[in-house]
């Protein structure tokens, strides 16, 4: 099972550039187990999480679908955000050391 050390998400909603955790090109600490995130109300929490399940979406069916899905507004509503620029994720991790019995 892979852990997920780090995430970066770019132009997605209302998150113009959010970095989680550590990057492969930074010497942040890595992510753990448990993380919880906390803010004011409309700070992004949310559409931080949906950003896990769009990228979770893309890969089990494909980028447009995933736009279709769970109330995202359809593929064509990406386009129309306020940010003009591409919509980005880097997910750094690291794959777990399988112990042996």
């Amino acid at each position: 099972m892979a852990l997920i050390e780090g995430f970066r998400v770019q132009n997605f909603r209302v998150l113009r550039d959010i970095t989680i955790g550590k990057l492969w090109n930074q010497r942040s600490t890595p992510l753990t187990p448990l993380v919880a995130v906390i803010g004011k109300n409309g700070s992004g929490k949310s559409t931080l999480f949906d950003a896990f399940g769009f990228i979770a979406d893309c890969l089990a069916y494909d980028v447009e679908t995933a736009c279709d899905l769970k109330q995202r507004g359809g593929f064509y509503v990406f386009g129309q955000w306020e940010f003009q620029e591409p919509i980005r994720f880097e997910i750094y991790y690291r794959e777990a050391q399988v112990s042996v019995l």
